[in-house]
């Protein structure tokens, strides 16, 4: 009877259906019952690295990172050569707020899968741990290369963040791809050209594929659906930086940026950084100021990053380059206030008219509107307040009660919906006979458009302030009138021979559209004055001129800036509608990565040590004054700080209470470059927001003065006392 029983006694289970069970019930989110199944694995297979990992993940899961971190570190002893258990130690040690252990970790895992773009990325993130503290005196910046740039380097990070979300370009995006596209292609384009994006949360510039890009490119300008496979794999191919080499920059360079940088985060830092280690030229293209011309026809996030970004433009940018006169003008008008203003290149933007009439007349007609037989009026812009469709739909809805419905061609407008456009698409919707003369039309490509002016009667563009007005440009090229408000940058994008009405005066609006649309022998009289040769230049004139204006500089790079010495700088951004010269040192002082981005109070630091750099026009060897605002975290905080001047001072040791308020007072002498201020904060302490942040001490105000400036010393400690 014993062997009986002991013949019918079950089997043990094996090892693969224990670890199998123990997988299910990680997948179920059973955590201890699952870290149970693991450790039974492992009493019989305890040389599994793979599984102490996912023991170490069970009570990381639990709330005990410190025993989850030995099991880590256990399958690193096991398995020295796989990146795993090191990255995931790196996680939970910075979890842990032990930031210096947690770079190290990572960094060990990176040098195991060198070619990982995840590794990389997480790596670079922790980059302000890694890179050695700053020492030496404050050295005066390299100066600025002069003549011929040795490599011309084309940021593109604005426009493939469009790309990211968008297949058809407008306005800027166009400009960028139309000279890049033109310049790229060209048999006499300078021997060093490459195209670079700059990442901000890694601070680092990678260097994008041409041919990726070309091919984006090329797609683009055909159109279709954003979601047709072909677009998708050749936007994937392109805009992945954590795939790609950093950017193979030369000293001597110099960077362009053809779009708008304003909403990249981030930049003028890493532009800074680059710069301390590639000596080089940086010229933007400014295309227009709308933002601080007309804030009220803006988002306020828009106005408020485009100030700071003008402002930090103005001790960052060696050049500008603008569309018109009329955008130069703007750019120095608000850049005055500033400092010197940086010389100016004019690039008149091209309206090129080369497509094929018979494929573009296709393109069109495979548009839901206008009816292949049908009469049309074209608008070309994004619908939004500052095109001001409203007004021109009210122009519209008159046309049609003084003239009759059927006197009056359908209004086809090209383009999205955008910032405030409620007015003008309400007024369209509750109006009947609106509904029956207009239409709206997005994602027309480039070929379709030139097939929509062959075809339109004339085009209206209308606008509270433009740089250019691409649009008129291109209904001129195409022999079409266009009718245009007589103002800005729109005066010379229409000057061969547009029709300007009064800016904002719709009776004038309303006359000029029933004289276009009811005298057709004037029309045609006024379409046969227009200067096509005039209005149109094809991109390959404009990407000429670019480079003209970049290897052959008008001008010397500027002498450094200075910091205005004896006044209080706020390190917070405000939200000031115009750009300011505090604003743009509350920008520039911060150096290195071991910042936060800016907020209303001020700028929290991050674990480790971050740097302000404050440079000053003093001799040598002249006794400084620096006053330090500080507020504490959540937690308190054992801040150590020293000056470097003429000579590195020692370390000072402060404590932050939670939210405590300090004011901290530096002396030392100024070195050739002015005065540096490291401040070691350690590993942090968490900051509880949603971003998960580990912070350091917060600063809001900084104060820079010769200690023999006594009006400026009193003024620091009457702003100390109320």
């Amino acid at each position: 009877m014993q062997d009986d029983a002991e013949a019918t006694k079950p089997e043990p289970p094996t090892p693969e259906a224990i670890r199998a069970r123990a997988d299910a019930l990680r997948d179920a989110k059973r955590w201890a019952e699952a870290e149970a199944a693991y450790r039974d694995y492992l009493a019989l297979r305890p040389r599994h690295w793979q599984i102490h990992v996912q023991l170490g993940h069970t009570r990381k899961e639990q709330g005990d990172p410190d025993e989850a971190l030995e099991h880590y570190r256990h399958a690193a002893l096991l398995a020295p050569d796989d990146p795993d258990p090191m990255l995931q130690a790196g996680h939970v040690l910075r979890n842990l707020g032990r930031g210096g252990e947690a770079a190290v970790a990572l960094a060990r895992a990176l040098a195991l899968a060198p070619h990982s773009a995840d590794l990389r990325h997480v790596v670079a993130l922790m980059r302000h741990r890694t890179l050695p503290a700053p020492d030496g005196p404050m050295l005066a910046p390299a100066p600025r290369p002069t003549g011929t740039p040795v490599q011309l380097a084309f940021d593109v990070t604005d426009l493939l963040d469009y790309l990211r979300a968008a297949r058809t370009p407008t306005g800027i995006q166009r400009v960028q791809m139309g000279i890049l596209g033109a310049l790229l292609a060209s048999p006499a384009r300078p021997a060093d050209v490459i195209l670079v994006g700059f990442e901000g949360s890694t601070w680092r510039w990678w260097h994008v594929e041409e041919a990726a890009f070309r091919r984006v490119l090329t797609l683009s300008r055909l159109g279709g659906r954003e979601d047709d496979p072909a677009w998708q794999a050749a936007i994937a191919a392109l805009v992945t930086p954590d795939a790609r080499p950093d950017a193979p920059i030369v000293a001597g360079c110099t960077l362009c940026s053809l779009g708008n940088a304003w909403g990249v985060q981030e930049y003028f830092r890493g532009l800074r950084r680059l710069r301390a280690a590639t000596p080089l030229r940086y010229v933007a293209f400014v295309h227009d100021c709308v933002p601080l011309a007309m804030p009220e026809h803006c988002l306020d996030l828009t106005v408020r990053l485009y100030a700071r970004w003008f402002a930090a433009l103005s001790l960052h940018a060696d050049g500008i380059l603008a569309n018109s006169q009329a955008t130069i003008g703007d750019h120095a008008r608000f850049a005055a206030p500033l400092g010197p203003v940086a010389p100016a290149g004019l690039i008149r933007l091209a309206a090129e008219s080369g497509a094929s009439p018979q494929a573009a007349a296709q393109a069109a007609a495979a548009l839901p509107h206008p009816r292949p037989d049908e009469r049309f009026v074209l608008f070309v812009a994004t619908l939004e307040s500052r095109k001001n469709h409203l007004m021109v739909f009210q122009a519209w809805l008159e046309l049609i009660r003084q003239l009759g419905a059927a006197n009056v061609p359908r209004l086809i407008c090209v383009g999205r919906p955008g910032w405030r456009a409620e007015a003008a698409l309400a007024l369209l919707e509750g109006s009947p006979d609106l509904r029956r003369k207009i239409s709206v039309v997005s994602g027309v490509s480039d070929l379709a458009l030139a097939g929509l002016y062959g075809r339109c009667l004339f085009t209206v563009y209308n606008s509270f302030h433009e740089g250019w007005g691409l649009p008129v440009s291109e209904s001129l090229a195409a022999g079409k009138l266009a009718l245009v408000p007589a103002h800005s940058g729109l005066l010379e994008a229409g000057a061969p021979g547009a029709l300007f009405f009064a800016p904002g005066d719709m009776p004038d609006l309303v006359a000029k559209l029933e004289m276009l649309l009811t005298d057709r022998a004037q029309r045609e009289l006024l379409e046969s004055r227009i200067d096509r040769a005039g209005a149109r230049r094809d991109w390959p004139d404009a990407a000429r001129e670019v480079l003209a204006a970049l290897t052959s500089p008008a001008e010397a790079p500027q002498a450094p800036p200075f910091l205005p010495l004896g006044r209080h700088l706020p390190m917070g951004w405000r939200g000031e509608g115009l750009p300011s010269r505090d604003m743009a040192w509350a920008e520039r002082v911060r150096e290195g990565l071991a910042w936060w981005w800016q907020e209303d109070w001020g700028v929290w630091m991050r674990d480790g040590v971050a740097t302000l750099a404050l440079p000053a026009d003093q001799p040598e060897g002249t006794p400084m004054r620096l006053v330090l605002e500080l507020r504490g975290p959540p937690a308190p905080l054992a801040l150590r700080l020293r000056a470097r001047g003429r000579r590195v001072e020692a370390w000072r040791g402060v404590t932050l209470a939670p939210g405590e308020t300090l004011r901290c007072v530096l002396r030392a002498e100024a070195g050739p470059g002015g005065i540096a201020v490291d401040l070691d904060n350690g590993d942090g302490v968490p900051l509880g927001d949603r971003f998960k942040r580990i912070v350091g001490a917060g600063l809001t105000g900084v104060m820079l003065c010769r200690e023999d400036d006594l009006a400026a010393r009193l003024s620091a400690l009457e702003r100390a006392e109320g």
